[in-house]
């Protein structure tokens, strides 16, 4: 049996990385646990390979079983008609979309696609079931967590658990991923990304939480480190990206990390994401000695009005607090903002730009809200009328909607939130000593190439 995974290039407008491209770990370990029951898979990553529709049918294998794909909902119309083409051309091949997209809308993107099947959820017991009942010809209709095609209906299947010991999931296969190809262009090469947990315990009202559980899963503190010292004998990493939205919130977890690290001797940099409700003196004082060097922030807005909307549970003091103490034990700090949230005011925006400057931030990144699906920012915008109930399904169908996808008020336009993000990364980065100080890091870390680099993102993110 030959499975293919696949993640293709094309995100709406909206979905930005400022920093550069990031090995796919969903489907890195979706492939580890394949190959752990021998299993012939393969990884296309169509989006760092900027592989078109065409290039991708030409690196399918003709004797393919099985082609899954992984979409998030901004990323879903790329996939949608990727699928279409791949169906075609491979029509005996069973064809599956897992990721946030199917789990959020899992009968909708059936209906909308050429997928025979979706996979809820957590997604590895699940694909490994329908692999096993795949190659002895079994049904594959009643799998649990699935979303099945079956003749001219389409049936949802019961959920299954999250997976509850994240120990128990082999390392992703990243030697499947051409590893040479991903870039960030803040940190040291070859590096690696990794989870070290699944799910969230908060309740932001711009995030969903539904493709990874509102419960945190965290993995050991000795699995973690075992993995970080396996990619320095493995690939020579120099340093190690965590993608956790929430590093430290099983605070002994993060901090054994850390001795284990040092224990063992291991000389690596590594950079997290953290909220500022989690970081204090001692924890980032652990992390810095451990070679933790650079942290990203989820700050979002400047006035505590605009917070409390949010759901964040922090104030502008206690972000000014923690950034103040994470500069002086060093660290370097980029932040996350979004602009035009629901009800926030020009004026409200104005301060958020002015609190983001004032902060002595490295690095900032700004976003235009949008309502993500299946999350409660989504559900107060279709009640205030700022979004229409059936937009997102639109989108799943592939129809074209009239509305905008950011807020707009009689005070503030799309247009007038576009100005502003511009003016935002202008005037944040275009400050003569951080210009300097950037253009210096950059030269540093990898000379003209890496100038060059951070100037073709900074332009598509600032000026979009």
């Amino acid at each position: 049996m030959k499975v293919v995974l696949t993640r293709c290039g094309g995100t709406r407008e909206g979905e930005t990385n400022v920093t550069g491209c990031y090995p796919p770990l969903g489907l890195a370990y979706l492939a580890a646990v394949l190959q752990k029951q021998g299993v012939d898979v393969t990884i296309i990553d169509a989006e760092v390979l900027g592989l078109g529709h065409d290039q991708l049918l030409e690196r399918i294998p003709s004797d393919v079983t099985l082609i899954g794909f992984s979409a998030t909902t901004l990323a879903w119309p790329s996939t949608r008609l990727a699928a279409e083409r791949v169906k075609k051309a491979f029509p005996d091949a069973l064809l599956v979309i897992g990721g946030p997209q199917v789990t959020a809308f899992p009968e909708d993107t059936l209906a909308a696609s050429a997928f025979d099947l979706g996979v809820l959820g957590d997604g590895e017991p699940t694909l490994l079931k329908l692999v096993e009942r795949l190659g002895r010809g079994g049904n594959l209709l009643d799998i649990p967590g699935c979303v099945v095609r079956d003749g001219a209906s389409i049936r949802e299947n019961g959920p299954i658990p999250w997976i509850e010991d994240l120990d128990d999931i082999p390392f992703p296969a990243l030697e499947l991923l051409p590893m040479e190809r991903y870039r960030c262009v803040m940190v040291e090469e070859p590096f690696v990304s990794m989870i070290t947990s699944r799910g969230c315990p908060y309740r932001c009202d711009f995030c969903s939480q539904i493709y990874c559980g509102s419960t945190l899963r965290s993995r050991s503190a000795e699995s973690i480190v075992d993995e970080i010292e396996h990619w320095i004998t493995r690939y020579g990493a120099k340093e190690v990206v965590l993608f956790d939205e929430t590093f430290g919130v099983k605070r002994q977890v993060a901090l054994r990390v850390c001795e284990l690290i040092q224990e063992r001797g291991l000389s690596i940099r590594w950079n997290a994401r953290t909220r500022i409700n989690l970081v204090d003196r001692e924890l980032l004082s652990a992390m810095r000695e451990a070679g933790c060097y650079a942290l990203h922030l989820g700050i979002e807005s400047g006035t505590d009005r605009v917070l409390a909307l949010m759901n964040k549970k922090i104030t502008t003091g206690e972000i000014a607090e923690a950034v103040a103490v994470a500069r002086e034990l060093g660290f370097q700090t980029h932040a996350y903002f979004m602009l035009g949230y629901p009800s926030e005011t020009p004026s409200e925006i104005a301060e958020t730009l002015r609190f983001s400057r004032s902060l002595r931030l490295d690095w900032a990144s700004y976003t235009i809200t949008i309502p993500s699906p299946r999350t409660p920012l989504c559900d107060r915008a279709v009640e205030q009328g700022a979004l229409r109930a059936d937009y997102w399904r639109d989108h799943t169908f592939g129809r074209e909607p009239d509305d905008c996808l950011f807020f707009e008020s009689d005070a503030c336009s799309v247009e007038d939130l576009r100005r502003m993000k511009r003016r935002a990364y202008i005037r944040f980065y275009m400050r003569p000593q951080v210009l300097i100080r950037n253009l210096l890091f950059f030269v540093r870390r990898g000379g003209v190439r890496r100038v060059f680099y951070a100037m073709c993102l900074w332009f598509r993110e600032g000026l979009s």
